[in-house]
């Protein structure tokens, strides 16, 4: 399966779905024009609620990294440059606030990028 999902985490499953469509997009294994499971399909593979899935379709859709094409189902129409920078847009929003407390707090500079390199190479 190309998609993992944790049942067990946190994160809402249909962001999990998003975070991994666009993360296949990214390393290369789908491209414009590739069409993505149905939501039937993909909500009895992961063994989720087809709302679940519709729900991710539905905001990747808002976002333009997806589009819904009759006779089709839905098709990949960014391409990896653009949904990284548009992961790179959403990510820089989410860290702005602790990385200004961080800053307020005296706490220098090299030290997050210490623990920035840190948490990187534990992904390894």
């Amino acid at each position: 399966m190309w998609l993992n999902i944790d049942l067990r985490s946190p994160s809402p499953i249909y962001d999990q779905i998003k975070r991994g469509v666009r993360e296949e997009i990214m390393k290369g294994n789908l491209n414009e024009e590739d069409t993505l499971p149905s939501i039937r399909e993909l909500a009895s593979q992961i063994r989720v609620n087809p709302n679940t899935v519709a729900r991710a379709y539905r905001e990747l859709e808002m976002e333009g990294t997806i589009m819904a094409r009759q006779g089709l189902g839905y098709i990949v129409v960014s391409n990896e440059e653009q949904v990284r920078d548009s992961v790179f847009d959403n990510l820089s929003g989410e860290l702005r606030e602790p990385i200004l407390r961080l800053k307020k707090s005296g706490i220098p500079f090299e030290k997050l990028l210490e623990v920035i390199k840190e948490i990187w190479k534990d992904q390894n």
